[in-house]
């Protein structure tokens, strides 16, 4: 049973000001909700501003929001703290990073010794085997180690303040993992937040090109992560899906008997527009067009695809790279990809910048004459939205977005103005929408910013994001108190 919950909750309070909820009317209204999430500043990453929002507007709707996260050190950035609003605990894991590495490693290589067994027969030459992407380290990132400390410490805070309902987000499993025990030894219902998709949308079942993976250790692993989220899921009380609107009907499809009469929400990532309101609007005076791309390559995530279509650019549209500068901010760029644009002579079109803080790299964003986002060419990319592109959307650059002509993000885009979408499996087509942005972003730069397309970012304020999650949450409340009683009153 899926549910898009989508209506305003109109309770507010004072940006910036923790309320005391004892003090007012609504004290007997006041629900607590608890946030597990691995992910949160001092952290940076895309996934972080998401809790960070979503804990700051879900106090103005009145709810007591606490956040369980994993104790780093660290300064945190002005526009992701949250110690005014809600309650932040954090908690040192278990070290257990040998454990997970060896067991990372010993089933890669298993798995590896197959592949290179088959690709010597065939003579494929992978992404991998060109240094183009990485192998992806699944296992160990599932922060194993951070499940009991977590757990007790959110026994503890259910004790001095009962919490009301959880909302768990993946990756890592860990945090369902937590939200799993405290339904089993305290009852409390949880809902699972999946960012990305686990095992119905397993990146890992086919290798960096996409060719499916079929080797004993793969599908033994597959099934063996398959039963732990059906367990998760039999005992969650509902689900959000960020990534994807589509995979609220595969979810509901493959674990039919899990979610069945469970609300199922779609609550998108957003764009805090209280913290670009005070940025620069307009772009930093340089000779060059700055192209910017934000955000970390990892494992599969790379963009090899957008570099080889340089070379269509530079022989069928060498204007394009007059003057051009593409900025690739965060790190994890493939240093051979590095050495193959020095080889075609486009080394002094890129440059490579570490990744900044949230501030910074909104102040990038917006100092940027264009912005672009890649996706891989992967049936598991096809309905992810990279967190950036809702930033990009807060500022008024054009946009290129290098994916599926028929995924999310292109639908996302559909109809938005200064948006080129260029088929991320097309080289060609890549290379032409990549000359059709540089002509956008010099034509905006020469005659002007206009003014209404900052409105392109209003849709998905996390203010707005934040009521649809509330609703999530009331209806999994309303849900468990109406299974309890036999209906949804109260018998007080």
């Amino acid at each position: 049973m899926s549910i898009l919950l989508m209506y305003r909750v109109t309770v507010k309070n004072e940006p910036g000001v923790r309320r005391n909820v004892a003090d007012t009317d609504s004290a007997v209204a006041a629900r607590h909700v608890l946030l597990v999430n691995y992910f949160f500043p001092p952290m940076t990453g895309g996934g972080v501003p998401r809790p960070v929002k979503m804990a700051k507007y879900l106090r103005r709707l009145g709810w007591n929001v606490t956040v369980l996260t994993v104790g780093v050190k660290g300064p945190v950035d002005e526009r992701l703290s949250v110690d005014d609003d809600v309650d932040v605990l954090r908690v040192r894991m278990w070290r257990l990073e040998w454990i997970l590495w060896t067991a990372d490693r010993v089933v890669r290589c298993m798995r590896g010794g197959v592949e290179r067994l088959t690709a010597r027969r065939s003579g494929r030459q992978t992404l991998l085997d060109h240094g183009f992407a990485y192998e992806e380290q699944e296992i160990a990132s599932s922060k194993i180690g951070w499940v009991v400390p977590a757990t007790r410490v959110a026994l503890r805070l259910h004790r001095t303040s009962p919490i009301d309902v959880a909302v768990v987000s993946l990756p890592p499993p860990a945090s369902g993992t937590v939200g799993w025990l405290l339904h089993r030894l305290r009852g409390v219902p949880y809902a699972v937040e999946y960012r990305d998709p686990w095992t119905v949308g397993a990146f890992w079942m086919a290798d960096a090109d996409g060719i499916p993976r079929t080797d004993m250790v793969t599908r033994w692993r597959f099934r063996l992560t398959r039963w732990l989220e059906a367990a998760l899921l039999r005992d969650a009380a509902g689900s959000v899906i960020v990534n994807g609107e589509a995979h609220i009907g595969r979810l509901a499809t493959t674990f039919a008997s899990q979610t069945a009469g469970k609300p199922i929400a779609h609550v998108r990532n957003g764009v805090d527009l209280e913290d670009v309101r005070s940025l620069p609007r307009e772009p930093a005076s340089s000779a060059q067009l700055t192209l910017l791309h934000t955000g970390f390559f990892y494992h599969f995530y790379t963009p090899h695809h957008l570099i080889a279509a340089l070379r269509f650019v530079q022989c069928q549209h060498p204007e394009a790279l007059d003057g051009v500068k593409l900025e690739f901010m965060g790190g994890g760029f493939p240093r051979q990809l590095v050495r193959e644009l020095e080889r075609w002579g486009l080394g002094d079109v890129i440059q490579l910048t570490g990744a900044g803080s949230y501030s910074e790299a909104l102040s990038a964003i917006n100092r940027a004459d264009g912005l672009i986002a890649v996706l891989p060419p992967l049936d598991s990319d096809r309905d992810r939205i990279p967190t950036k592109i809702y930033e990009y959307l807060s500022t008024n650059r054009p946009i290129l977005a290098v994916a599926h002509p028929a995924g999310a993000l292109a639908k996302l885009l559909d109809g938005v103005p200064a948006v080129v979408v260029a088929d991320n499996g097309d080289q060609a087509a890549i290379a032409d929408g990549f000359a059709t942005f540089v002509g956008l972003a010099r034509r905006q730069r020469a005659e002007g910013y206009p003014a209404e397309s900052t409105r392109r970012g209003n849709p998905h304020h996390y203010g707005e994001r934040a009521a649809c999650m509330s609703a999530f949450l009331h209806q999994v409340l309303d849900s468990k108190r109406a299974s309890r009683y036999g209906d949804a009153s109260n018998p007080g």
